[in-house]
């Protein structure tokens, strides 16, 4: 990816330690990486853990299947939201995302080392379920924290701009996943792939544990932290923001319905899509999936910076309306032929969704007060996560089977991204100003 290399500014507030400021992206970079990584393994090799985990003499009831524990994953996020948030605001930001990282690569790997349905039967769609649900506790509090470790470090003119990197690692992780699983199809043929192929990329995430040494050597809280210590953080966080943030978690949900929706629809969604319902093959989906998410990858800084200059409100409301007025017509491309018009396409939502996605860590932190940020963070997004993202590649091929329209998931994309705009002529933009106490 050729945006792969940050570049930081080193004129910036004097209360800034840039060096440090580097090191704390880097590697909130690299751990959030890794766990997208884990997790985007399982939409890439959908419709081959269909055919190995559910068995079915219909390859469209195989992935629905599929895309059901996909979907259960998330249900495990608002739980995890609310451990890792309980850990984040009252033991430390840094701890919360270490374990995280634990918690992610194990069960990950320990997909790679599953019997399928032919071996154990009903007990291999069971232990799927179950590692999936660990994966969901994980993502509950890993990536809202690699946020607000970011946010809460950075100089206060550029907030938009240093939390841009964290999504743009999450790509990273997407991205490597994308890359690995299409060398992984292209190498091999499809009696290895299906026999044993599919296993390794799982099972390389092992080395993913790594990472969570490495923060807990080189890292320290935020002072955002040590201030909210000082001034003693309520007991119990979940019970603080559930009585006086409530109205906030909701907004949120709001406002990330077009993330939500968007994100999933295009990174898990789109690629079983076009091999399930357009016939293109695997190898050729992957490359148009690796492709789009480099066209995200470059649009995330520059919208970040855009969000610094000109408001978070104006950069997401300009994304989310271009969801609702453009996905509709991209969506009519995505079956055609030849392979160039799919390819537009995907890269057009892409881009869509770069400009959306970057301003939500700035965003984010800057909503809630320090004292509960990690637990309002974590559950809202979450939620968001888990009602809407998590159910998306399961909605969308639903509406297809009940309308036989094949681009009815647009509809549901657009739709939401008009909610989202409109909940988004609301927002207060706190760019500039002092983060909550």
């Amino acid at each position: 990816m050729t945006t792969a290399t940050a570049t930081f500014p080193t004129d910036t507030q004097s209360d800034v330690n840039i060096p440090y400021l580097k090191k704390v992206i880097y590697s909130c970079m690299l751990g959030n990486a890794l766990e997208w990584y884990d997790f985007a393994l399982y939409g890439y090799f959908a419709t081959i853990i269909g055919k190995l985990f559910f068995p079915s003499t219909s390859d469209f009831a195989s992935l629905m299947a599929t895309f059901g524990v996909f979907a259960a994953g998330f249900l495990m996020r608002p739980l995890g939201g609310i451990i890792f948030g309980y850990i984040g605001d009252k033991i430390g930001r840094r701890n919360a995302m270490m374990w995280s990282i634990y918690i992610m690569a194990i069960p990950t790997a320990a997909i790679g080392a599953l019997p399928t349905f032919e071996s154990i039967g009903f007990f291999a769609p069971l232990l799927l379920t179950i590692i999936r649900l660990l994966q969901g506790v994980s993502m509950g509090g890993g990536f809202t924290g690699a946020m607000i470790m970011v946010v809460e470090n950075s100089d206060t003119q550029r907030r938009g701009y240093f939390g841009s990197w964290v999504v743009f690692s999450l790509l990273i992780g997407v991205l490597l996943g994308s890359a690995i699983a299409m060398l992984t199809t292209h190498v091999l043929n499809d009696e290895q792939l299906y026999s044993w192929g599919w296993r390794v990329p799982f099972l390389l995430s092992i080395f993913g544990g790594y990472i969570g040494t490495y923060m807990k050597k080189y890292l320290h809280e935020t002072e955002e932290f040590k201030e909210e210590h000082k001034d003693s953080s309520p007991s119990i966080p979940i019970m603080s923001l559930l009585k006086d943030n409530i109205r906030t978690i909701v907004y949120v949900i709001g406002i990330e319905l077009t993330l939500s929706i968007g994100f999933y629809l295009i990174v898990a969604f789109i690629n079983n899509y076009l091999t399930t319902m357009v016939g293109m093959s695997h190898g050729n989906a992957l490359l148009l999936n690796t492709i789009s998410i480099i066209a995200m990858g470059i649009m995330i800084p520059i919208s970040g910076r855009l969000s610094d200059i000109h408001g978070r409100r104006k950069v997401l409301i300009a994304g989310a309306l271009g969801f609702a007025f453009f996905t509709y017509p991209l969506f009519q491309f995505l079956g055609a032929a030849p392979l160039v018009y799919p390819l537009l396409a995907q890269v057009c939502l892409a881009l869509l969704m770069g400009l959306f996605f970057a301003p939500i860590p700035a965003t984010l932190v800057e909503l809630f007060p320090s004292q509960i940020r990690y637990t309002a963070m974590s559950v809202a997004h979450s939620l968001s996560m888990t009602i809407f993202g998590g159910t998306a590649p399961f909605m969308a091929t639903w509406l297809i089977a009940i309308t036989g329209d094949e681009t009815s998931p647009a509809i549901y994309l657009a739709v939401a991204s008009l909610i989202s705009a409109i909940c988004l002529l609301k927002l207060r933009d706190n760019r500039g100003n002092c983060l909550k106490q």
